[in-house]
């Protein structure tokens, strides 16, 4: 069983890109699957069909920008691994766990599944990423794709376009929601 039916629409637009079966392949540097959503690049480097269902990478990429919207996976860890850079992160289990940590270069944060959490990127970053199968092509269902390598311009989706893409994906926005800074 794939993640993605070969004509889902999030895959379709990237078709040839990444082998869409689990057989070895290499990619170079930006020829992932990419994608803007608001000002930061996502590249996916594998997705749940080249991984037999069991996780998908993918790669972030950013200038120093506003927190994004508060929001919890309800079928996928995430984690960030920060590559370059610095990213403060929010984490809330909505009982008593409460966090915000500023990630720099080297540094790891794991949200488990119906953690509320958001980030801010603070200078020009670039984070690995991976989750439960199936939930990189969140990226592409919320954003523009593109062929860029870095950053370019900001794409915002619409507000229902968003929800949609949540909605598939078990994804809820929690706009009003608030952190303990």
């Amino acid at each position: 069983m794939t993640t993605f039916p070969a004509d889902d629409p999030d895959k379709i637009a990237f078709a040839g890109i990444l082998p869409a079966a689990p057989k070895p392949y290499v990619i170079g540097n930006g020829q992932g699957e990419k994608s803007l959503v608001f000002d930061q690049l996502f590249e996916i480097l594998v997705s749940g069909d080249e991984t037999s269902d069991q996780y998908g990478a993918w790669t972030m990429k950013a200038p120093r920008g506003e927190r994004i919207p508060a929001h919890v996976h309800h079928r996928t860890h995430e984690f960030f691994y920060v590559i370059d850079g610095e990213i403060s992160v929010w984490m809330d289990d909505q009982a008593d766990y409460h966090s915000k940590t500023t990630l720099t270069t080297g540094d790891f944060a794991f949200v488990p599944i119906g953690i509320v959490h958001a980030f801010k990127i603070e200078n020009t970053t670039t984070v690995f990423g991976a989750g439960t199968a199936g939930f990189e092509r969140f990226f592409h269902a919320i954003g523009q794709k593109t062929d860029a390598t870095e950053p370019q311009g900001v794409f915002v989706p619409d507000f229902s376009v968003m929800r949609a893409a949540g909605e598939k994906y078990w994804t809820q926005f929690m706009p009003e929601f608030q952190f303990r800074d």
